[in-house]
């Protein structure tokens, strides 16, 4: 062999030793080099608005957002407020399954929180929202929403 192919031969026998080295199972001491962790399989949720139901109401509710508007502007618009009357309003709306034709049924929707502490806003705000058509969800449950109030001008 020449001087060359030695060297590489050598080389390779090296890191192929370092590779299958830092592959064994246990340590010197007889630990466990790698440990496999496993997510415990947890049962699949009962019930509850599915993820791609809870975008198909997301986006009605942003379809719908401009008569939602109307509760807010005619509260700002009655001269009481100027441009720092602005927030946000977290409603929770509770739906049960209804049939594809009529869709799925407001049960109860109430605010739950939010920066815009304005009764007026808010009551109409939850009216409108029992007045929308939804659409049909499987199973019955509740999904939060939160609309953001600001002047326009």
């Amino acid at each position: 062999m020449t001087h060359t192919k030695l060297a590489a031969t050598l080389m390779v026998l090296t890191l192929g030793g370092a590779m299958a080295g830092g592959c064994a199972e246990e340590t010197v001491t007889g630990e466990q080099r790698v440990h496999i962790v496993r997510n415990s399989d947890a049962p699949a949720e009962v019930g509850g608005i599915a993820p791609d139901k809870q975008a198909d109401i997301q986006l009605m509710l942003q379809q719908r957002e401009p008569s939602v508007r109307k509760c807010y502007n005619d509260v700002l618009n009655d001269g009481s407020h100027d441009r720092k009357f602005k927030g946000t309003i977290v409603v929770l709306i509770s739906l049960t399954s209804g049939s594809k034709e009529k869709g799925a049924r407001v049960t109860a929707t109430k605010v739950i929180g939010g920066s815009l502490n304005n009764d007026e806003v808010s009551s109409c705000l939850v009216e409108k929202l029992k007045e929308f058509e939804y659409p049909d969800i499987p199973n019955n449950g509740t999904m939060e929403y939160t609309y953001k109030f600001e002047p326009a001008y």
